[in-house]
């Protein structure tokens, strides 16, 4: 994947149960890719059926969310993508949590959001 080739088209998801959420991450990669497409998943269930049916480039993936965590559907996901660059964007802020990220080999991203830290997101991809 040819992530820094930004003249292509990417499909980026974002997996989060907080519409508020979303619509920055969407605004700020809009902003700065416009060619690029973006997908929603307001619920983990939603994220596992899109995985299986399309492609993603970037996934951010909230862990929080009203029916399972993040990390319990990353497998999923990870097995449905294995080429997508993935982060696990939470509140909970704790050693431990930054630990468990990492042991699936994703990043972990602190919320709140804000633009650099998208970017930064999308520039670890390559």
């Amino acid at each position: 994947m040819d992530v820094f080739n930004m003249s292509s088209i990417k499909h980026f998801l974002i997996v989060d149960d907080s519409r508020l959420t979303r619509m920055i991450i969407a605004k700020i990669v809009s902003e700065h890719y416009q060619q690029w497409q973006i997908s929603h998943a307001h619920d983990a269930q939603s994220a596992v059926e899109m995985v299986k049916s399309q492609s993603f480039d970037f996934i951010s993936l909230d862990h929080n969310m009203p029916d399972v965590t993040g990390l319990t559907i990353l497998p999923d996901i990870q097995h449905h993508q294995p080429n997508a660059h993935i982060g696990v964007f939470t509140a909970n802020i704790q050693r431990v949590m930054r630990q468990r990220v990492a042991s699936h080999g994703v990043s972990f991203y602190p919320k709140p959001i804000n633009e650099a830290m998208v970017l930064r997101f999308i520039g670890e991809a390559n």
